[in-house]
């Protein structure tokens, strides 16, 4: 018995592996890119109800997070939005980082790069959602100060675009919404009164379908 499910266990991860499809995704470096503190971003993948999927793509910083300075409860508001569809803990408990127990991310994570990034990523044959969330640390302006916002400064933005079954053309995500400004909750705000520097940290994400 236990043959056969090996059997059938081996057979659905080969049928997986033959339907994903290959894709390179771009992500541009804004004029907000290259500030004082280099921006930190996840990109991931959720299905058409919103369940998350698999993270494709996040800042060695905010994976690990590796704060300076940062209070007990870590940087919940980095990038909140990822943080909480992924559970992926935000908080550090004295000089020991909390290991995350519920993603392998060591294949996806890496320092901030200079002027943005061009990988090669696997997803789901069948439709999909795309995500990418931004945030550059003291980002501040006269709605979001320091005594208003902390060091996060604005909000965390976020976007994404609907990926459809057998899509081929080139996808580029549009700009969502915020953050949770204190890293509370999860939720994607759609207001952007007060945004400045924030909606230029990315030029441009895109999705292209291998030939």
């Amino acid at each position: 018995m236990k043959k056969i499910t090996s059997i059938i266990a081996f057979l659905a991860l080969g049928t997986a592996a033959v339907f994903a499809r290959e894709v390179t995704i771009s992500v541009g470096a804004g004029e907000n890119w290259k500030g004082n503190h280099a921006p930190q971003f996840a990109l991931w993948l959720e299905d058409t109800k919103g369940n998350y999927l698999q993270t494709l793509y996040v800042t060695g910083k905010a994976s690990k997070k590796s704060w300076v300075f940062s209070p007990e409860e870590g940087r919940p508001e980095s990038l909140p939005v990822w943080y909480h569809v992924s559970s992926h803990e935000s908080a550090k408990t004295g000089k020991n980082v909390i290991t995350d127990k519920n993603l392998d991310l060591d294949a996806v994570t890496s320092a901030t790069p200079k002027g943005g990034i061009i990988f090669k990523a696997e997803i789901p044959e069948e439709s999909c959602v795309i995500k990418a969330e931004f945030n550059t640390s003291f980002d501040y302006n006269e709605t979001f100060t320091k005594k208003n916002s902390g060091v996060n400064g604005q909000p965390s933005v976020v976007y994404e675009a609907n990926i459809p079954e057998n899509e081929k053309e080139e996808i580029r995500l549009t700009f969502a919404g915020t953050g949770s400004i204190d890293g509370k909750d999860g939720k994607i705000c759609r207001e952007t009164e007060g945004l400045t520097t924030a909606k230029s940290i990315v030029k441009l994400t895109a999705v292209v379908f291998s030939k």
